[in-house]
């Protein structure tokens, strides 16, 4: 019987030192847990002022399926993960970010529920907020209660950070528009409209995931965002 094939796509902006061996670290970690696929890798480079070229093509030559694609101009991580997934070719598709911040059993389940789903969505429980920091877990916190208060969606932790989707979801991912953080919530928000089979499954981070503070200005741009969404929701 021939193998399933899943795409793995991966937004990169400025990575930390030595990002490229912890993602074929965990690259080769999530292939213990899912041998029954045929794996390729999409790395998106969104507009990166580091120079990454050294590092893409030591990957280039540790993994057999892998895709580079450079934006030159940063666009934000919505942006990204639309360029990766336009390119994906799996009949599954998962985005995460660079440095896999979930354990590869959480990367199991979400692929795995694809079986059934159409969209699986990967959702925080409460250790997830004790491990970042605090003004961080305050942010995430609020934009699961206005969620909750204001959109009738499946779960009101949209913004986990792994999610995974059925090839013939792509062209309603393509829709998205915000270019930020909060695509996430915009296309689980087009798949609950559409009434697609979504999947909600808890992931666990990493204990060695390092989670970085979030810029004040991107939280004030993704308001704006929100306000999209809700008045899409209330309006159309």
């Amino acid at each position: 019987m021939p193998r399933k094939s899943l795409t793995i796509v991966l937004p990169c902006y400025n990575p930390e030192t030595n990002w490229h061996q912890n993602l074929l670290q965990q690259y080769e970690a999530v292939l213990k847990h899912l041998n029954d696929f045929e794996i390729d890798i999409i790395l998106v480079n969104d507009g990166s002022k580091s120079q990454i070229t050294k590092d893409v093509e030591i990957l280039q030559q540790l993994i057999p399926k892998f895709t580079y694609i450079h934006n030159k101009v940063n666009q934000g991580k919505g942006a990204a993960i639309r360029s990766g997934v336009y390119a994906a070719k799996g009949e599954y598709i998962i985005y995460t970010d660079i440095d896999f911040p979930y354990t590869s059993q959480s990367f199991n389940k979400i692929t795995q529920a694809l079986a059934n789903y159409e969209i699986s969505i990967g959702t925080r429980d409460n250790s997830y907020f004790h491990a970042i920091p605090k003004h961080r877990a305050l942010i995430s916190k609020c934009l699961k209660f206005m969620i909750k208060t204001s959109l009738q969606l499946p779960t009101s932790d949209t913004q986990g950070g792994l999610k995974g989707m059925r090839a013939s979801i792509k062209p309603l991912f393509l829709r998205t528009e915000i270019n930020r953080y909060l695509f996430d919530l915009e296309f689980l928000f087009l798949a609950t409209k559409e009434k697609k089979t979504i999947s909600i499954q808890p992931i666990e981070l990493r204990s060695e995931t390092d989670v970085k503070k979030m810029n004040l200005w991107l939280v004030s741009k993704e308001i704006s965002n929100f306000m999209k969404i809700f008045l899409k929701a209330k309006f159309t």
